[in-house]
């Protein structure tokens, strides 16, 4: 499409690829209209793991699009395990070791954001492989030429497959919530949103995610987030994107399931369902707490003399004009 603004999965190439699964990257290189944010998509096949790492330079949100995975995470206080499935959103901080196993019977997909446009990525294994003897055997206790058995097999690939699949019960975590099961605060004919903030995920640290479908003929208003970019991900239907920069430059972009595309901080951006089914959305965004203003309120604040003025037409010209007093979100069109 040529857009700084716009991405598709089906375009980018794997980072990694094994039987195990694969995972996906898309970063400022891929997308240079970023700003602090990135994105990937991980996907495991049944017993597919992704094997502990963490992340130096960025914190990272995950919602789960399919199947279900055990999360392991090591904090500086303590360890956590718990499940994610379809619908759950989770929150991995900054330097957080954690790993994923697929512990179902279908592929497990989940897509994550980051706030950094390039996410630095440490590996568990390569920290062993790091080490001289001295250290790993006064680590762990172990005899000389310990170390040099776990060399011989030097496995670079991210992505494995364990041998055996183990049985899990659903979990909780207070790095997790299930955003499908929540309230809709938001519901129109229009469509409807869903929330994934800080107020009902208080761990998060400079991300959150909005669920939303729009309807036939639905579309979002047009608005911007004065302290947050929204970076859109399509996972079905068909949709027009609409993105306003200061310089006056207007971007309209068609993107459907398994696109995705970029609006940053202030810039003015509408989302519009131009397909023949439901469109399901999940847009990330670099904040934990994203503001908003719609154009309705916006128009709103201020009298008929100054938009009469502002686009040389009588005052009265505004007469029959509608001046919603808060945001409209989700309308019909």
């Amino acid at each position: 499409m040529g857009s700084k603004l716009f991405f598709s999965l089906d375009a980018i190439k794997p980072q990694y690829h094994t039987e195990g699964g694969s995972i996906t990257h898309v970063t400022s290189k891929e997308v240079p209209g970023f700003v602090n944010i990135s994105f990937s998509t991980l996907k495991l096949n049944p017993k597919g793991f992704h094997e502990p790492i963490w992340h130096p330079n960025a914190n990272k949100i995950g919602y789960c699009l399919q199947g279900k995975a055990l999360v392991t995470m090591r904090s500086p206080g303590k360890v956590d395990t718990f499940t994610v499935q379809e619908g759950d959103v989770f929150f991995i901080p900054e330097g957080y070791i954690h790993s994923v196993e697929n512990i179902g019977t279908k592929e497990n997909v989940i897509s994550f954001a980051y706030n950094n446009t390039n996410p630095e990525v440490m590996c568990l294994s390569k920290a062993i492989y790091s080490l001289s003897d001295n250290v790993f055997n006064a680590t762990f206790n172990t005899p000389p030429g310990f170390l040099d058995g776990m060399k011989k097999s030097k496995n670079q690939e991210l992505i494995k497959t364990l041998s055996s699949q183990k049985e899990v019960p659903d979990s909780a975590s207070r790095f997790k919530f299930n955003v499908t099961l929540s309230n809709k605060p938001i519901q129109t004919k229009g469509g409807y949103l869903q929330l994934a903030t800080k107020s009902h995920l208080p761990v998060l640290d400079g991300l959150g995610i909005l669920r939303f479908g729009l309807n036939l003929k639905g579309d979002v208003e047009p608005h911007w987030h004065t302290n947050a970019g929204e970076l859109v991900y399509i996972v079905k239907g068909q949709s027009r994107i609409t993105v306003l920069d200061p310089a006056g430059h207007v971007e309209v972009l068609e993107v459907k399931g398994g696109e995705g595309a970029f609006a940053p901080a202030s810039h003015f951006h509408n989302i519009e369902n131009i397909g023949t089914e439901e469109v399901e959305v999940i847009a990330f965004f670099s904040h934990a707490e994203p503001d908003y203003i719609g154009i309705g309120e916006a128009v709103g604040a201020y009298s008929n003399d100054l938009f009469a003025n502002t686009f040389n037409v009588s005052p009265s010209y505004f007469n029959p004009f509608k001046k919603p007093e808060g945001p409209l979100v989700i309308v019909p069109l």
